[in-house]
């Protein structure tokens, strides 16, 4: 007698392994799907011959079907009949044809680079974080790039690529001096042709926020898609590549819905995996189809089974999560729990919102607050909008000159841990994602173009919104190419856009370098203070306070380091600012007698300065000073 779907616990069904179990001698075949009468494996070494062999396949009390099938099946494709009507791949397919069309059976030792499986991976503590999000294809598709495999996983892996002596690719990553790069969609997505005569046909193009089988990478970033095995080992060998550079690797992971609906291979399986209303209809959070029911027993299986396979299998170093307010709450504790087993510098954070309204209980939706000491992050999109405005209009935020949103930046630069504050929603400033940008929406050149009424400064409001991003609590989180002033021309949705719009010119780099190297050096002097490596709300109390100003659009700040103490000013008026030394005196609680300036306008410079009456700090910049010490 069939057990009831719902009363099936997680606990109770989390030690079973779906999808292909491979060994030398045998592979046992494992599905679930409690709704179908009768399920057929079928199979062969030829995807195309249509005198594949069918095994029937045994369903037991929990719905799962199963077969074991005696040999050698390594390279073997198949796919499940159900019902004798549809034929689907297998959700936990470890490998897959071109296209995603059959699974396969895949020995995944034969996929690992010479010394892969006893590599290490980068021991990076989260509070000491820098993210860097970007695209596999965007990267180094452009001809600029001068890189081999342009746009593929191996194409990130060459170094010494120049253009006009401008480093492009992975060198620009290790120039940078980030520690984390966030990989937009690197699993199997369906709307891309994964033929390489059509890689870099305009209409080609996707971000891949849209998934199909979770556990598959990628085929189009491949050198021969056409080959299973190839996609695996290159993937595996752009991750050892960031590893080597001491880089570690974030995927995006979308499982709060799937491209296809009624035809995908989960629903045809059993329409369990999906939230639905009453009428049966998709329940339609994410605004694209479709929901995942991360809540239930074996969908949260297939989420956490799958994060703990691409942390053991490929060696990730961290998830960010699309959509997450979709994950229910739960399930987001057991995958920290379960992952921080593997790594415990393991990073997770993501979206804490969703599209439109959703059979979720509200009080199990993951979003801003319920990360609260959960061990995640999510975005603070509050912060980035008190910055530079919203992310689709003309509205301006408090670098271009609405003062009336200080409280908010500053709250920003807390970390958002203030407990009194209606905007504080964390316990520790290393739950902000402190972002000025994503892929998303209007990157910050674009942005800053369409809300300036004037251009001529616009490298300086770059700098200015780069500035308070990396002297606050929290962890940093930059796009590509917003070190060089990169835009997508004004594209707000650029998903789907061709190449000339998403992917990297390095010659930007190279008009652009006085903005990289203002990064580079506000990344250096972040890293070197150390400073904002304590991220609990008690060690901001104590050591972080802002001094009242007259004038709104100055943001002055102190925080006291182990041996010195570190006074940090904001200008953001288009026009030089005085400030008293008696108020400076008064608020530091000493006399400047022994002050060095370690950081402006025009990047790191350490020297020695003496202040008379009054400190002058330039127009639209920020500034750090070292007290003591």
């Amino acid at each position: 007698m069939l057990t009831k779907i719902e009363e099936i616990k997680y606990d109770d069904i989390k030690d079973i392994n779906f999808g292909a179990i491979y060994d030398k001698s045998k592979t046992i075949f494992r599905v679930f799907a409690p709704d179908p009468k009768k399920i057929e494996l079928k199979i062969g070494k030829n995807y195309n011959n249509p005198r594949n062999k069918k095994f029937p396949m045994k369903k037991n009390n929990l719905g799962i079907f199963e077969v074991t099938l005696n040999g050698d099946y390594h390279g073997y494709f198949y796919s499940y009949i159900i019902d004798d009507i549809y034929e689907v791949t297998d959700p936990y397919s470890y490998a897959s044809s071109i296209n995603s069309m059959y699974s396969v059976v895949c020995d995944l030792r034969k996929t690992d680079p010479k010394g892969f499986r006893n590599s290490k991976v980068p021991k990076i503590q989260i509070d000491d974080a820098i993210i860097y999000e970007m695209n596999v294809k965007n990267y180094t598709a452009d001809k600029s790039s001068n890189v081999n495999n342009a746009g593929k996983y191996l194409g990130l892996c060459e170094k010494n690529r120049k253009y006009h002596g401008f480093s492009t690719g992975i060198d620009n990553i290790i120039d940078l001096g980030i520690t984390h790069v966030q990989l937009l969609p690197i699993f199997d997505f369906f709307s891309v042709d994964e033929v390489s005569d059509k890689f870099f046909d305009d209409d080609n193009y996707n971000w891949g926020y849209d998934p199909e089988l979770y556990f598959v990478p990628e085929g189009s970033y491949s050198t021969d898609p056409k080959d299973p095995l190839n996609r695996i080992y290159e993937l595996k060998k752009m991750i050892e590549c960031f590893h080597q550079n001491n880089i570690a690797v974030v995927m995006d992971v979308v499982f709060n819905h799937t491209f296809k609906s009624y035809d995908s291979n989960l629903y045809s399986l059993c329409k369990y995996y999906y939230r639905l209303n009453e009428d049966e209809t998709f329940s339609n959070g994410s605004g694209v189809g479709n929901e995942l029911a991360s809540e239930r027993a074996f969908v949260r299986k297939l989420i956490i089974d799958c994060l703990k396979f691409w942390v053991s299998e490929y060696k990730i170093d961290g998830f960010r999560f699309d959509l997450m307010g979709l994950i229910d709450i739960d399930t987001m504790k057991i995958a920290v729990k379960e992952l921080r087993k593997i790594n415990p510098n393991i990073i997770i954070y993501g979206e804490p919102w969703f599209a439109l309204s959703t059979t979720l209980a509200s009080e199990k939706l993951s979003i801003k607050g319920r990360q609260r000491s959960q061990g995640f992050g999510v975005f603070n999109d509050i912060f980035r909008d008190a910055i530079k405005g919203d992310t689709e209009s003309f509205a301006i935020g408090y670098i271009q000159g609405d003062f009336k949103l200080k409280a908010l930046v500053e709250e920003g630069i807390r970390g958002s841990t203030s407990i009194n504050s209606s905007i504080g929603f964390a316990d520790k400033a290393n739950e902000s994602i402190n972002y000025l940008n994503c892929h998303d929406n209007l990157i910050l050149y674009d942005k800053l173009q369409i809300s300036l009424s004037n251009l001529d400064k616009i490298d300086d409001y770059v700098k200015l919104s780069m500035g308070i991003i990396m002297l606050s609590y929290g962890i940093p989180f930059l796009y590509e190419g917003n070190e060089f002033n990169h835009s997508k021309k004004n594209d707000r949705n650029s998903y789907n856009s061709p190449l000339f719009v998403n992917a990297i010119n390095w010659a930007d780099k190279e008009t652009n370098y006085g903005i990289f190297t203002y990064t580079k050096d506000l990344i250096t002097l972040r890293k070197s203070l150390g400073i904002f490596s304590n991220t609990s709300r008690e060690n901001i109390k104590k050591n972080l306070e802002f001094m009242q100003t007259e004038n709104d659009s100055t943001i002055i700040y102190k925080i006291s380091g182990q041996e010195c103490l570190f006074l940090i000013i904001i200008n953001s008026e288009n026009q030089i600012e005085n400030i008293k030394k008696v108020d400076l005196e008064k608020f530091l609680g000493k006399n400047i007698y022994n002050i060095e300036k370690i950081f402006s306008k025009e990047g790191k410079n350490t020297y020695k300065i003496e202040i008379n009456d009054t400190l002058t700090v330039d127009e639209l910049s920020v500034n750090v000073y070292k007290i003591g010490g």
